[in-house]
């Protein structure tokens, strides 16, 4: 593609690629040309942007006034195009909110997905995690807003139902009662911003005021209104002050997955979380921040404050100014670096970002895309639901031990585990302790209940020598044989010489990765357990009253001849009679 023809300008600007007339990546910058041309005479290391580049057949570029300015375009456009390789948020369900609409006469809804987000059109409280419908039938009631589907702008014959009921005041049929229902639409505004109080007083005065008038039956409203939104307010417990309404903003890129968490904090009081996973492998982004930032608040409510990690401070004027164009009004942005409020309530969302990451991974459905991957890429004979693992554990070749342990499905079968306490030499030769432990494991289990996949921690040279007694007690092809090298956790298979080589973040990888540090943890567990049996069992040789029972009780008991050393008589007499702790201690103290 000639790129020159273009005549691309050195300005702030938008840039659109396409293929085949369709818009394919859409991105902004402050020189249109010095970006664009990057893609055209740089080299690329990573696939995604040399997959981008080959499949772009046209650009077009729309010239802006200044950065700010393609910032706001560049929004506008992916979601007019929804191109493919721009990172997109889903629609998600989330914590319910509240909507006023921006009408005549506002009508009081309960939104739900990201989807019906529409700032346009009305303005939003919350998120509430529970009580949002309670909340509406309330404010419904007390104030008579309707909550119908009906056009404000035409006249009905007749109002509905709820007139009758004096659950509405008719503004689908009373188009002269603006200013009343105004009013009451302000107070519902109040109590859902946390200014209850402000509310409760002016329905007092009204109150007092139609009782002195001798107009009980509306006094006796009042007195209603004032106590249901006193229960309200009682019930908005705060944690850091009513004046508080931000986002706690975060995210974590892990491999080619975005984890993002966002804490709600309205009236002062955390009152919800929203996460979302992002793929973005085949995704492009010139700035990853900059995008997720502009993605989320076009779907969410904008609040006064919001809380940023502070490696990210210095897109701050950008977003800056975008939000407050979003919002019309300034926004107020923080990167703590300091232990204080903000800090732990960013430590907070990084800690729900953790959870996060393991639910995810623990999901049944990335398992399993994890061992497609697997059988696919590298070629496997069997669908890799069953994992045995290998692992020798030793000390200069001193109490060696394997360890197995099993994959099913992705996740640990402990009861499947297996331990052996090598015997064929006590030197530290582990491809024959490999080799003894495949022998003793296999050699005599029937076919039908081998793993479909026998995974060796190790290299080459583990594998090369699981393999060879595969085949010598001619069980080899039953199961596939990998192993895997943990300095670059790189796969190898039996039969073939280049490894494989996947992303730390790719579930193929990780799935083999945790059986094998469960089969090292396994395996160390047991080989510590041998190796103090030993070391205390030698000290304890010779002395008159120890026999083997009785080591066994003292290294269950106490672990250590360092820890007996510091027992006295009458605390090693709960297990061995007093004249053999004498002697013990005697003997151990010389």
């Amino acid at each position: 593609m000639d790129i020159k023809k273009y005549n691309i300008p050195e300005m702030p600007g938008v840039y659109l690629m396409k293929n085949n007339g369709k818009v394919i990546y859409v991105g902004k910058a402050k020189n249109l040309k010095r970006r664009v041309y990057s893609y055209f005479f740089r080299e690329h290391e990573d696939e995604k942007t040399k997959n981008l580049v080959k499949n772009i057949e046209d650009i077009e570029t729309i010239i802006c006034n200044s950065e700010i300015d393609a910032f706001v375009l560049e929004n506008n456009l992916i979601k007019k195009y929804m191109p493919k390789y721009n990172i997109l948020l889903k629609d998600e369900k989330t914590y319910p909110y509240i909507k006023i609409s921006k009408e005549k006469f506002p009508k009081i809804s309960i939104i739900r997905t990201t989807r019906a987000l529409d700032l346009k059109t009305g303005e939003y409280f919350g998120p509430y995690p529970q009580g949002a419908w309670n909340l509406r039938k309330i404010l419904t009631k007390l104030f008579k807003i309707r909550d119908c589907n009906r056009d404000m702008e035409k006249e009905s014959q007749r109002p509905c139902l709820k007139y009758y009921m004096k659950m509405c005041d008719g503004p689908c049929k009373f188009k002269n009662i603006e200013k009343e229902y105004k009013e009451n639409i302000d107070n519902a505004i109040k109590i859902l911003k946390g200014n209850g109080e402000n509310v409760i007083r002016y329905l007092d005065e009204k109150m007092k005021k139609a009782s002195e008038e001798m107009r009980f039956e509306e006094a006796i409203l009042y007195r209603n209104q004032k106590k249901e939104i006193t229960d309200i307010v009682n019930n908005q417990v705060t944690e850091y002050g009513r004046d508080i309404d931000e986002d706690v903003f975060s995210f974590v890129i892990d491999g080619e997955i975005l984890f993002l968490c966002v804490l709600n904090m309205r009236e002062g009081k955390i009152i919800g979380k929203i996460s979302n996973v992002i793929k973005l492998e085949n995704k492009f982004y010139s700035d990853i921040f900059q995008d997720i930032i502009r993605e989320f608040y076009s779907k969410h409510p904008i609040p006064k404050n919001i809380i940023f990690q502070s490696e990210y401070e210095e897109n701050d004027d950008l977003i800056k100014e975008w939000l407050k164009l979003k919002k019309k009004e300034v926004v107020h942005t923080f990167y703590p670096k300091i232990d204080g409020r903000r800090m732990k309530l960013l430590e907070m969302a990084l800690l729900n970002i953790n959870k996060d990451i393991v639910d995810y991974y623990n999901k049944k459905s990335v398992i399993e895309e994890g061992m497609e991957k697997l059988y696919r890429l590298l070629n496997l004979k069997n669908y890799p639901r069953k994992i045995e693992c290998f692992d020798i554990s030793n000390t200069q070749g001193t109490d060696p031990v394997a360890s197995m342990a099993v994959s099913v499905e992705g996740r640990a079968s402990k009861k499947d585990y297996r331990k052996f306490k090598i015997t064929c030499k006590d030197t530290p030769d582990d491809f024959e302790m490999m080799r003894e432990v495949i022998t003793r494991r296999y050699s005599k289990l029937e076919p039908e209940k081998f793993p479909d996949v026998i995974l060796i921690d190790g290299g080459i040279g583990q594998i090369n020598a699981a393999g060879e007694i595969l085949k010598k007690i001619g069980r080899f092809g039953i199961a596939d044989l990998l192993s895997l090298a943990e300095k670059e956790e790189l796969i190898f298979k039996y039969g073939e010489d280049e490894p494989y080589r996947l992303s730390h973040s790719d579930e193929a990888l990780k799935i083999l990765i945790r059986v094998r540090d469960e089969t090292h943890r396994f395996g160390v567990t047991y080989h510590r357990k041998l190796r103090s049996k030993r070391v205390l069992g030698s000290e304890l040789d010779g002395i008159k009253g120890i026999g083997e029972v009785r080591k066994e009780k003292l290294l269950k008991e106490f672990g250590s001849v360092k820890k007996i050393k510091e027992l006295t008589i009458n605390q090693l007499k709960n297990i061995l009679p007093e004249k053999v702790a004498i002697e013990l201690l005697e003997k151990l103290k010389k």
